[in-house]
């Protein structure tokens, strides 16, 4: 009887420590410098001066049937995928990347000459870190899932000089109710194809949904083994504590009935 309770409680033990591995990802340190930990966008434009990508931007597939004014607004950062196989691995943030997305074509018509009765213009501004980045793009009604950057970029990062200028487009990859995933790829070499993970909610998307959108960039033909997890403070920091609490917790109490049976046989 006692053999059989020790082996019952090691194979117990054993599963749930496959739980735990099985439940986590292995994050690595982010890169700092001497102000502190650098931005997302800082750290591409610094990669891409030294280790230029070796793809050019590719079609893939944009989503067809976009409404920007559903996508208008406010949205959170849960991840940024970098499509360039230097740096695999999953590096957690400890800053929040956030996005503002507005149709900006009315405001837009003293600025620039519409080439198109079709033609409207959007401004993405990203936030993070205290430091934005302000991209104008213009899209046309017929694909208004592909944007196309117009000028430089202007924000406060620009103005430390820690920011590659972008210049290429942006591809709308999905685009649902509660989240919106942006693919952006530049015109030559030397920039970075990288993708945002957007949600609605600052608590951020759930593990399958998280899952089937890395799925669905790898069947458009994208590495996806390079990434940035970021608001990891709102989102999931929560969820990463519980699953090992409750797993010791359990395994405690199997201790306890593993020498409070001992006692008896």
């Amino acid at each position: 009887m006692f053999k059989i309770i020790h082996c019952s409680l090691m194979l117990l033990s054993l599963s749930l420590f496959f739980i735990m591995s099985d439940s986590k990802e292995m994050y690595l340190p982010s890169r700092l410098n001497r102000e502190g930990e650098l931005t997302v966008l800082q750290q591409q434009s610094e990669q891409q001066q030294h280790h230029p990508p070796s793809m050019l931007c590719q079609n893939i597939k944009p989503q067809h049937s976009v409404d920007i004014k559903q996508i208008s607004g406010k949205w959170y950062g849960n991840e940024i995928i970098i499509h360039t196989q230097d740096l695999p691995g999953v590096y957690q943030y400890h800053s929040c990347v956030i996005v503002y997305i507005n149709d900006i074509t009315e405001q837009s018509v003293d600025e620039y000459e519409p080439l198109h009765a079709s033609v409207r213009y959007l401004r993405l501004i990203w936030s993070e870190k205290d430091l934005n980045i302000e991209y104008n793009f213009n899209y046309t009604m017929n694909r208004p899932g592909l944007w196309h950057n117009m000028g430089e970029q202007r924000g406060s990062m620009v103005a430390l000089n820690q920011y590659t200028q972008f210049n290429g487009r942006v591809q709308v990859v999905n685009s649902i109710n509660d989240h919106l995933v942006l693919t952006f790829c530049g015109s030559d070499m030397h920039h970075s194809i990288y993708t945002i993970v957007l949600s609605r909610n600052p608590e951020g998307l759930n593990s399958v949904t998280i899952r089937s959108i890395r799925n669905l960039l790898t069947r458009r033909g994208l590495y996806t083994e390079s990434i940035r997890k970021v608001c990891e403070s709102i989102s999931s920091s929560g969820h990463r504590i519980i699953i090992p609490f409750l797993t010791l917790s359990t395994f405690g109490l199997l201790m306890r009935i593993y020498w409070m049976l001992r006692k008896f046989y």
